[in-house]
């Protein structure tokens, strides 16, 4: 496996927890504290996945989502906050690209796996990729 994760959290046991479950599973993992820090990571190595809490603080979650779509208009991300406000999560999925949106604490690490492999299976489509339609 080499597809490269970027997580994206203030806060740093989840940032932690989340590259330690993403390394067993294989992948490349690094992290990021804030958007800054995060559109540099992505402008020098790009990621095919990106999870990322919204809810980030003295920025908008929203519009780094829109700024990392910019950069890589395919690039998948999975949204993981522990407010589990349906604005923001209506927003993110439907007027900026998320993949899906998940709520900390999370209901099981399986269900993050299961994400994430989805995420990246439909970044790999070589379809969407390319903006050709499947038959």
């Amino acid at each position: 496996m080499n597809e490269k994760i970027l997580i994206i959290d203030r806060e740093p046991d989840i940032r932690k927890t989340l590259e330690t479950l993403l390394r067993r599973e294989g992948y490349q993992v690094r992290s990021a504290l804030g958007d800054e820090e995060a559109i540099d990571t992505l402008k020098s190595d790009p990621s095919d996945l990106v999870i990322m809490d919204i809810n980030m603080p003295g920025t908008n979650g929203l519009q780094v989502m829109r700024k990392i779509k910019k950069l890589d208009e395919d690039i998948e991300v999975i949204v993981l906050t522990g407010s589990a406000n349906i604005d923001n999560a209506v927003k993110a999925l439907r007027h900026n690209g998320a993949f899906d949106f998940l709520t900390k604490p999370l209901e099981t690490l399986d269900e993050l796996i299961t994400t994430v492999k989805q995420a990246l299976e439909k970044r790999g489509r070589p379809w969407k990729r390319h903006n050709i339609t499947k038959d």
